[in-house]
């Protein structure tokens, strides 16, 4: 595996912090940050906007990145559909404005989409399925691949499964804010009719780093872990792993009110990447790891 040259946008995000970290160790890495800036050891630092491409530009020409990594996002499905205009700017426009300021410097841009790209009527999503998002978040990922189909000459797009992982002090993830309310003995309320394939944070990264090495073709690929369960059943799964009270955990819709089938088949990627994704059990052990570090 040969070393890269690799910025991350969205360095102080969930997925953006476990990447630096995590590709640190082999890469020279880039952490790009849009406001708050997470100090990383041994990795180069510097602000990013989606607005000023001449600024951006001179970032490209001072660190010649061979990879980038659009991890900056509004992932919230509610926040999404309350202000459009800025999900819209940030998860369909903004990997196309730092690609392109980048138009001088060759480089492979790595995006991060979504389950929700689907309609979640039939479960066990391939490539090869029709995509019909029905929420806004949805709408604007897969917006944001076509634009990167259309208009990147070199690209990796990956449809991920919710990520079992623990995110940065600005942007905790989903299973932490799960986790947090249980430790605090609150109750919480999880859609029981929105299922996936939950996919451990490791089998993500060894993904992206599998695509930032590579010098294969241009390709979408899917990725949902071993273990297909709703939102409630996964809660309760997490609080009998961590030993919080289970019935903390209560059955609701959600904020999709028709709910949904929305689990990923990666056989694709398993095909040609070799990396294997996990059991929730094996999932939820590498979770616990990463909450001692």
């Amino acid at each position: 595996m040969s070393a890269r040259t690799i910025l991350i946008s969205g360095a102080s995000g969930f997925v953006g912090s476990n990447l630096v970290n995590y590709l640190r160790k082999r890469h020279k890495v880039i952490a790009a940050f849009n406001r708050s800036v997470l100090p990383f050891p041994g990795v180069s630092h510097t602000m990013f906007s989606l607005t000023d491409r001449n600024y951006m530009k001179r970032v490209f020409m001072l660190f010649k990145p061979d990879v980038m990594i659009y991890c900056a996002g509004i992932t919230d499905l509610v926040d999404c559909a309350k202000r459009p205009q800025t999900a819209e700017a940030v998860n369909t426009m903004g990997a196309v404005a730092l690609s392109q300021a980048a138009d001088t410097v060759p480089h492979r841009l790595i995006y991060l989409s979504s389950a929700y790209v689907y309609d979640g009527k039939k479960g066990n999503f391939s490539e090869q399925d029709v995509v019909l998002p029905e929420t806004q978040f949805g709408k604007g990922k897969l917006a944001g691949e076509n634009f990167i189909r259309a208009k990147i000459s070199m690209y990796t797009i990956f449809r991920f499964s919710p990520l079992i992982g623990s995110g940065s002090i600005y942007h905790p993830s989903v299973v932490d804010q799960i986790r947090m309310k249980l430790q605090r003995g609150e109750q919480i309320e999880l859609p029981q009719n929105e299922v996936h394939s939950f996919l451990a944070l490791e089998a993500a990264m060894q993904s992206i780093e599998w695509a930032a090495t590579q010098e294969s073709r241009n390709a979408t690929y899917n990725l949902g872990g071993l273990t297909k369960l709703s939102w409630y059943d996964f809660g309760v799964a997490l609080a009998e792993r961590l030993g919080f009270d289970p019935r903390l955990v209560v059955p609701g819709k959600g904020q999709m009110e028709s709910g949904g089938d929305f689990s990923l088949n990666g056989t694709e990627l398993i095909r040609e990447s070799e990396i294997q994704p996990f059991f929730l059990e094996k999932s939820l052990d590498l979770f616990q790891q990463q909450l001692v570090r």
